[in-house]
């Protein structure tokens, strides 16, 4: 995956994942312990990691680890999907204080050795040890902005593209709990994924509940849109026009989708007015990263300016 923050040529995005450069502080190699494993369908397992001895990792939400299994010399890079309060030792009278976690989604890709190590049966690897190294720049709070002073945070995923947004969405549910972000602040979820189809079970869409809850709940104050993508020929998806869409049922939320792309007059009506008090994140596959990141920087498109956008590309 890579991350960076949208700087001067939108039309040259660099593809590599922004690595450690000659001067900076190699991040500490942490041990974390497999304590549970979720498959959420036939492509993608939930993880959580322990983390021993009453101890905390720091990072910012949407950062990414890289992991080292046992029996595979190189590291697999994967976003971390829970909030970094999670990852916080809780300090408790006796022995029923909260464990602290890493929690990461991950891809079944038989050609990365890392994965394919994590996507064995999972009796083989419960409870097994892995090493892990915080890294990414694609991040919550955004740099150089003070939060407190936003009125619309617009987070664009698709598909797994998710995963860092979950992160950083919780974080800001964090964020809105102590205060540090205005009770005027608006955020808009923006999540497509491959329609799987009637009945639509919602275990087996990747965050859908979470996010459902964190919206239903006023966790966050703002929106939650889903969009579910079928293979449509040419003139259909560049018809935005062309939504159709029902309602997910999530254990007495309706969760309405619209069958179609998001487009970026979706990203236009998210921010409004406040395109100099927002910032809209946005993760996905490359060419829809590219075209939607170009769209909303440019004086033909949503105009905004650059440091108000972030981005991160999977593939």
């Amino acid at each position: 995956m890579a991350a960076t923050r949208l700087r001067a040529e939108v039309d040259r995005f660099p593809r590599l994942r922004i690595g450690i450069r000659v001067g900076d502080d190699i991040p500490a190699l942490h041990t974390v312990i497999i304590q549970d494993v979720n498959q959420v369908n036939d492509s993608i397992r939930v993880f959580r990691f322990m983390i021993p001895n009453q101890t905390t990792i720091q990072f910012s939400a949407g950062q990414w680890l890289d992991v080292y299994v046992p029996t595979v010399s190189k590291a697999g890079g994967f976003t971390i999907t829970s909030a970094p309060s999670a990852a916080v030792a809780q300090q408790g009278l006796d022995d029923h204080a909260p464990q602290a976690y890493l929690e990461l989604a991950i891809q079944k890709s038989p050609n990365n050795p890392p994965a394919a190590w994590l996507w064995q049966p999972v009796p083989e690897i419960m409870n097994a040890e892995v090493k892990v190294r915080v890294g990414g720049s694609f991040v919550w709070p955004p740099a150089g902005i003070d939060v407190s002073s936003l009125r619309k945070v617009v987070l664009v995923a698709g598909g797994v593209g998710i995963n860092p947004l979950m992160s950083i969405l919780s974080a800001i549910a964090d964020d809105v709990k102590h205060g540090k972000v205005s009770d005027i602040c608006e955020v808009t979820m923006l999540y497509s994924m491959k329609d799987p189809g009637p009945p639509r079970d919602v275990t087996k869409m990747l965050f859908l509940e979470r996010l459902a809850w964190l919206f239903a709940k006023s966790m966050v104050r703002g929106t939650f849109r889903l969009y579910l993508t079928r293979p449509l020929d040419t003139q259909q998806r560049n018809d935005v026009s062309n939504i159709g869409g029902g309602i997910v049922n999530c254990h007495g939320f309706g969760v309405k989708f619209a069958s179609r792309r998001i487009s970026l007059s979706d990203i236009a009506s998210s921010v409004g007015d406040d395109r100099d008090s927002a910032v809209v994140y946005v993760c996905g596959v490359p060419t829809m990263t590219d075209e939607m990141v170009e769209r909303l920087v440019s004086n033909d498109g949503l105009g905004m300016k650059r440091d108000r956008i972030l981005f991160e590309k999977w593939w």
